[in-house]
């Protein structure tokens, strides 16, 4: 009987390396038989060993969906067909716990063996990936406008862009033309241009700046905006985040409107009363009034006067529920809180 012939030292270290990593590594035979199953596959997928090495049945319940399974190796065939191994292939697998998992595949042939193998290096990116799908929602379900540009193009346009400005991403992503759609007017935007330099060159980013542009349909929004710089060098990127604040600009606007009328409304009646009431203060100071005739005219005034601070209150009412947008220390005003 013959003795089983002990491992070289470079045999060893080749095996530890392979079962320590922290990628799933497999060895496969040209037909998909499995050779190698390192410890990191029985992590990420649940299946031991035992349940992989010398069976081609893991993949199938790896990718349990025929159509999805069908399909991945379609893709794997045509990339097989123009080279021999393929790099950063995505797919889904379902564990043996039956939870998901994205794995990104990488592969080479070895080329000193026979017959022919490859290894299969697949790195789990679910984390990853969820935590990039996870920021992705966060802009893209924003209801303020962020946009991401680096030195040329614009590179991120939510969907809050899109409605506050009438430009779609397709109209914008890989272009920089639409500042002077939004800043058609010349002058304003090279007025715009010089004093955004001019903080930038201070600071390296801009607050609370607040400009005028012109949507798509022609409507005019005040925008008030917010700037930030992710990385540095000639590779860095520029976060905009644009908060539209016509709205509140407009019911400011019409609050200080309403103050101006209602001192202008005002200013007549209360000077009415101011007179009469001087002229009973007069007529009594000569006792040319009886204390009843007093009497009668000063509840005249009262009444006057209170019909004029009910009118004020129902006018405030009204104006701080029609425009929300009113700040909250004017509203509260208003309302007679």
């Amino acid at each position: 009987m013959g003795t089983r012939k002990p491992k070289d030292s470079n045999s060893c270290i080749e095996e530890g390396i392979l079962d320590n990593a922290l990628a799933m590594i497999a060895v496969l035979e040209k037909n998909g038989r499995i050779r190698t199953w390192n410890h990191a596959a029985e992590m990420i997928t649940g299946y031991s060993r035992n349940d992989v090495v010398g069976s081609t049945e893991v993949w199938k319940l790896l990718y349990p969906d025929k159509n999805y399974r069908d399909s991945i190796t379609e893709k794997i065939s045509a990339i097989l067909s123009t080279k021999n191994y393929f790099e950063n292939f995505e797919t889904i697998i379902r564990t043996k716990s039956g939870e998901s998992r994205i794995i990104l595949w990488n592969t080479k042939k070895i080329t000193d063996s026979d017959p022919q193998r490859t290894i299969a290096v697949g790195l789990d990116v679910t984390e990853f990936r969820n935590a990039d799908l996870f920021r992705e929602s966060i802009i893209e379900n924003a209801n303020i406008l962020i946009a991401v540009l680096d030195k040329e193009n614009v590179r991120i346009w939510n969907k809050a862009a899109e409605t506050i400005t009438g430009y779609l991403r397709d109209e914008v992503i890989g272009k920089r033309d639409v500042w002077k759609r939004l800043y058609p007017d010349v002058g304003y935007r090279r007025t715009i241009t010089r004093q955004i330099m001019d903080i930038i060159g201070k600071n390296r980013f801009f607050e609370n700046f607040e400009t005028t542009i012109v949507t798509k349909s022609g409507e005019k929004k005040i925008i008030t905006w917010n700037t930030r710089q992710i990385g540095t060098g000639e590779a860095h990127l520029d976060i905009a985040i644009g908060l539209d604040i016509t709205a509140r600009k407009q019911a400011e606007e019409a609050l200080i409107s309403y103050m101006t009328e209602m001192a202008m409304r005002l200013k007549g009646p209360v000077e009415v009363i101011r007179d009469n009431l001087s002229d009973v203060t007069k007529l009594t100071r000569e006792r040319k009034l009886e204390p009843l005739e007093i009497a009668l005219i000063l509840d005249t005034q009262i009444r006057n006067a209170d019909q004029i601070a009910q009118n004020v209150q129902e006018f405030q009412r009204a104006i701080a529920e029609k425009h929300q947008e009113i700040p909250e220390a004017y509203r509260k005003f208003l309302a007679g809180e």
